[in-house]
C-alpha cells in the first residue's frame, strides 16, 4: 500500500514518465517477477487475456491456425485465440481436472496446430514431463496460462516455466491483485 501511495502521490503514473536514471515501478516488476519465476524476461500487460494473445502472436499463431487448448479453460483461452484469427482445437481432461494426454497425443496426430495453449486450472498441474515429451516429439510450442498457479510448482519448477512463454493474471481475484493485469515470462 505505501508503495502504492507513493506512486499515486509522485504523479509519475506511466512507465516511460520517470526522471533521469529513475527506474519505473512496472520495470521493477517486471525484473523482481522474472526473477523470482526463474525467468530471462517478463514483461508487465494490461490482462492476463492480453499476455496470453501477446505470447501467440509471437509464436507466430495467425489468422486460420489451429490451437490446441483444453477443454477445461475460462473465456479469455479461446477469446485470445480468436483475437488473433485463430481456431481452438480443444482437448479434453481427466478426472483430475487436467489435461488429458492420452487425448492430446491423438488430437497432435490429427490437427496442424504447432501451439498448444495450455491453462493450469484451478490450481491444477498435469505432469509437465510427460506433457513436453509429448509437444517436443511433435514439434508443438507450449504457452502456459498460469492464472491459476502462480507460485505452484510441478516437481520443484514454477508453473510458467516448462514452455515458451508463462501468462499470469493480476485481476481482482488472482494471487497478486493490481485490479487488472498480466505478466508474460519467458
Amino acid at each position: 500500500i505505501e508503495a502504492a501511495i507513493r506512486v499515486m502521490k509522485s504523479g509519475r503514473l506511466h512507465r516511460y514518465n520517470t526522471v533521469g536514471d529513475e527506474i519505473a515501478e512496472a520495470a521493477l516488476l517486471e525484473e523482481e517477477f522474472a526473477q523470482t519465476m526463474g525467468a530471462k524476461y517478463c514483461l508487465a500487460v494490461a490482462s492476463g487475456g492480453y499476455a496470453i494473445t501477446t505470447a501467440l502472436r509471437a509464436t507466430g499463431v495467425g489468422h486460420g491456425d489451429q490451437v490446441l487448448t483444453n477443454a477445461f479453460t475460462l473465456a479469455p483461452v479461446p477469446g485470445a485465440i480468436a483475437s488473433v484469427g485463430a481456431k481452438p482445437v480443444y482437448v479434453g481432461v481427466n478426472d483430475g481436472l487436467v489435461i488429458d494426454l492420452i487425448d492430446l497425443r491423438a488430437k497432435i496426430a490429427k490437427a496442424t496446430a504447432k501451439v498448444l495453449l495450455l491453462s493450469h486450472m484451478r490450481g491444477h498441474i498435469c505432469d509437465m514431463n510427460e506433457l513436453m515429451s509429448i509437444c517436443g516429439a511433435a514439434g508443438v510450442t507450449v504457452i502456459e496460462d498460469c492464472a491459476h498457479t502462480m507460485g505452484a510448482t510441478w516437481q520443484t519448477v514454477p508453473s510458467g516455466r516448462f514452455g515458451l512463454f508463462g501468462c499470469y493474471s493480476t485481476q481482482t481475484y488472482k494471487h497478486i491483485n493490481s485490479g487488472e493485469g498480466g505478466l508474460l515470462i519467458t
